[in-house]
Order: C-alpha cells, then structure tokens, then sequence
C-alpha cells in the first residue's frame, strides 16, 4: 500500500528545508564574522601588549636596564596564550626570544615577520594592528596569530649620550609575537554549538507552529470540502460549508455551496422533468390521438357531405312537390276539417323536412371564407343583438367578460357569427330552466389568437359522448339534427381555428373558439 504524505507533512517538510537552509548559511556567516571579531580582538589586545613592551623598553633602554627589560619580556612571554615572543634589531637579528637558542640568529627578511616592511617596495611603517598581524598553522594543525610592531626611533634614542642611533634612522627594530587561536577555535566552537542548539529549538518551534497553522487554517477547511463534496456525491444538495475566514479558503467554501446550489436547482429540475416525463408522453399521445380523431372526423365530413348533398338533391324536389299541393290544398275553404288538420300536420313537417334539408346543403356546401380583419367583440356583440331577445334567451343571464384591447381576428365575420349563434343557442337549450352564459375573450399566451370561451351551467354532456359531439347527425336532444356543432366545427376549421370543449353532468359545458390574430405587414 503506497503511503502518500499529507498536505500538513508535505508543508513542513518544505519549510523545514527552507529554514535548514537559512540556517545553515547564517551560521556561516554568523561564524566567519564572529571568527573576524575575535580575531580584531585578539590582535588589538596583542597591540596593547606590544605597545606595553614598546615602552617599557624604551624607559629601560633610556635607563641602559637591558636586564630589567628582559625580565619584563620574560614574564610576558610565560602568558598561557603566548607561543613565540622576540625582539628583532633592524638588521634582522635575534636579540632576544622566549626561545633561547634563536637569540643571535639572523631571520630571513621574506619571512613572515618582515613582510610588512620588506614585502613591498613601500614599507608599512604606520599599519593598522590588522594589517600587522597574521594567521599562521602551527605543525600540530592548530591556527596562530602573529602580530609585528615596529619600535621607531625616537629623540631619545638618537640624541642621547649614551645611544649610538643615527637621527635619520627611522625603525630600530622589530617586537614579533605570536599568540595561539586555541581559545578563539573553542569558543567558536561553542558559539556554534549554541547556535546549532538554538536554530534546532526554533526550528522545532516553528514547525510546530507550522503544523498547527496549516492544521487549522488549510487542512480542516479542506477537510470540510472534502466531506461536503462526499455528502453531495452522496445525494445531499442541502449540505453547506461553513464559511468561517474571509481568505480564499473562505470564498472557495462560498463558492462550493454556490455550486452546491446550483446543483441541487438541477438535480430537482431534472427529477421534475422525470416525474412529470411520463405526463407528458400521455399528453402528447392525447394530443396525437385528438389530431387523428380530427383528420378522421375531417375526412368522414367531407365524405359525408358529397353524399347528403346528392340525397338531399334528390329529396328536395319531391319535397318541395309535396309543400306546395299540401298548401294548395290547405287554402280550399270547402276542405273537411278533420282533413285541414291533417293536411297543416303535412305541412309543418314538409317544412321541418325542408329545414332539414337546407342545413344538409349548407353542411355538404364548402363555402370560400372571405377573411378581413374583424374586431371580435364587435362580432359577438351583433350575435347577441340578433337572439338575446327571443323568448328561450328570457331567464338566461348573459356575463359579458370581453377583453376590448385584444387585437383584430383576421377572419370571415359572417360565418363566425354563424358559428356563436350556434353555440349560443345550444347553450340556451341546455338551460331550460334558466342559467347563467358568461361569454370571456382574452389573449393567447402565445399572442397567436384571441379566445372565446362559452360557458353554460346546464345540464353538461357525458363524457362517453364528448368525442362524439362534432359528428354530423348526433345529437343528445329529442328534437335536434346534430348538425349545428358539425357545421359549426367545419366553419372554425375554415377561418384556421380551433374548437375545444370540456364539460361536467351537472355542471355545465365551457365551448372555447380561438381564432387567429390579424398580422399586419
């Protein structure tokens, strides 16, 4: 199983490199510059005590107390630090070392000890104590600081009695110490030690506060995402990231739950869209079956027309025969009238016949439609003029909820007007004993057509007979042909309406027209 190193370890470890690596290089420098103090230290203390043994030396030259002098170098030279002291005269002889067996020998002028006058065509008389000094190995490996100081002829020194030195003589020789750098290589080494001790505590410290810094402010609010990503893949869109810091964390958390919202508004319009899939299928499997019911219906009219206009051809004529000798013989005063009584029966139903026949023709008849554009309200207000004062309309209360604003119809106004007298009157007949007609107009949402819906509160139709109820020749009423809806159905059709109907035994009928709007242009 591979181990994968988390975001918490992953960032400590890289500052803890980082920081190592600062560290590293402050001790460096912290070293070599705590090495260079002491070193400056070291050599400025070795001046004073070469200016020391300077003057202590010229107040015993002037006192011609060679012995005193030694003495005194003696005993400076038997310091713990001190490796190397000796006195050299100008001419590069020994006259005096805290090593016997050099006193008297000549020095070699390249050498270390005479290279700040002899290393340059221009002699460093007056050099700083560090340009004086030197670092030299000892044979053991350790390190040691040499230190030269010129002893300069001075007015005492040339003008005295008892002193051979020329005036002109500038240098009379050379003070040459060499100090070990044990103690120095120590407490470098313990200045290291406590830095390492130290920058190890802060490393510690910082990683710590490294690791609980990222803990709190990275790896629990990524942690949070995590667990709401997992409730979302779960299913919960009602899961939420808590926003607690106004950081990128906390707009990213704020975003997750846009997100979240987002999904979930999809989710849910998603599993509406299912549920209501199956709704739809059956709608529209309704709707093909309405459009088939329709084209059938279409189709049965036009046939059915060819064939009632040719029978009521032929029944016309001898019905017209048989009216007009029953009138004649009807107006012959000298008739029986038990006869005259049977003769108007032959009449009245000779001329209900002739109705009959005269509505065949206008069904079979398939009149051209002579469109203009029409004010619908104008149209059903001239329907109502023409029937709302015959006597069946007298206990009907009309509601008229006409919207004035909608557009123009574009379509043939009289056989429109043809089609609501129909309509009405069915209404009125389906009310004997009285009833409310609201008559409403109002604009498509598709602004496509203006819709008329007319609403009775009789006595409904069944609903096994509402497929039925625009086919020619059905009807529900003793006395009625069935061919006012069926002409009326074929005279939307003309004008490219629609005609729909709903109704509840007991409740009423609502018949809805819509017509096509009027385009301009």
């Amino acid at each position: 199983m591979q181990i994968r190193p988390s975001l918490i370890v992953k960032l400590t470890l890289a500052t803890s490199l980082i920081l190592i690596g600062f560290m590293w290089l402050l001790d460096h420098v912290n070293l070599r510059n705590f090495r260079k103090v002491m070193i400056d230290y070291a050599a400025s203390n070795v001046d004073q005590m070469a200016e020391i043994i300077n003057q202590s030396a010229y107040d015993a030259m002037m006192k011609n107390d060679k012995a005193g002098l030694y003495q005194l170098i003696d005993r400076i030279a038997q310091s713990r630090s001190i490796e190397h002291l000796r006195l050299i005269d100008r001419s590069g002889k020994v006259v005096y070392s805290n090593i016997a067996k050099e006193i008297g020998t000549m020095i070699d002028k390249k050498g270390e000890a005479c290279s700040m006058c002899h290393g340059s065509d221009n002699p460093r008389l007056s050099a700083s104590s560090m340009n004086r000094s030197r670092i030299y190995q000892n044979t053991g490996g350790t390190e040691g600081l040499g230190f030269t100081k010129a002893i300069y002829n001075q007015p005492g020194c040339s003008a005295g009695s008892c002193h051979f030195h020329r005036f002109d003589d500038k240098v009379l020789g050379v003070l040459d110490i060499s100090v070990s750098l044990d103690y120095l290589q120590q407490k470098s080494h313990e200045y290291r030690l406590q830095f390492i001790v130290m920058a190890c505590m802060l490393l510690v410290l910082i990683s710590i506060l490294m690791t609980y810094m990222t803990k709190h402010l990275v790896d629990l609010p990524v942690q949070r995402l995590v667990r709401h990503t997992a409730l979302v893949a779960s299913g919960n869109m009602d899961a939420r990231v808590p926003v607690t810091t106004t950081d990128e964390l906390g707009h990213l958390s704020e975003a997750v739950n846009h997100m979240t919202d987002s999904l979930g508004k999809a989710r849910k319009e998603l599993r509406e869209w299912a549920s209501s899939l199956e709704h739809k299928v059956e709608e529209r499997s309704l709707e093909i079956k309405r459009i088939e019911a329709q084209l059938y219906r279409s189709e049965k009219l036009a046939s059915l027309g060819k064939l009632v206009a040719g029978i009521a051809h032929e029944i016309n004529n001898p019905l017209t025969g048989i009216l007009l000798y029953s009138s004649i013989l009807s107006n012959d005063r000298s008739l029986d009238p038990m006869l005259k009584q049977d003769l108007d029966k032959i009449i009245s139903e000779s001329r209900r016949c002739a109705d009959i026949v005269r509505q065949l023709l206008e069904f079979s008849r398939e009149a051209v439609p002579h469109k203009e554009s029409s004010p619908l309200g104008t149209i059903i207000d001239k329907v109502l003029n023409l029937i709302q004062h015959q006597p069946t309309f007298f206990d009907i209360d009309i509601v008229l909820n006409l919207e004035r604003e909608v557009p123009d119809v574009y379509v043939d106004p009289n056989q429109i007007q043809q089609v609501f007298v129909n309509l009405f009157i069915n209404a009125c007949h389906a009310m004997p004993d009285g009833g409310t007609l609201t008559i409403t107009t109002s604009l498509s949402p598709d602004g496509a057509y203006v819709s008329t819906e007319i609403r009775d509160t009789g006595h409904g139709i069944a609903e096994e007979d509402l497929p039925r109820i625009f086919d020619p020749f059905f009807t529900t009423k003793s006395d009625g042909t069935g061919l006012g809806l069926s002409i009326s159905y074929g005279l939307v059709e003309n004008n490219a309406g629609k005609i729909e109907v709903k109704s509840t035994l007991g409740v009423g009928s609502a018949f809805l027209i819509m017509l096509p709007v009027h385009r301009t242009g």
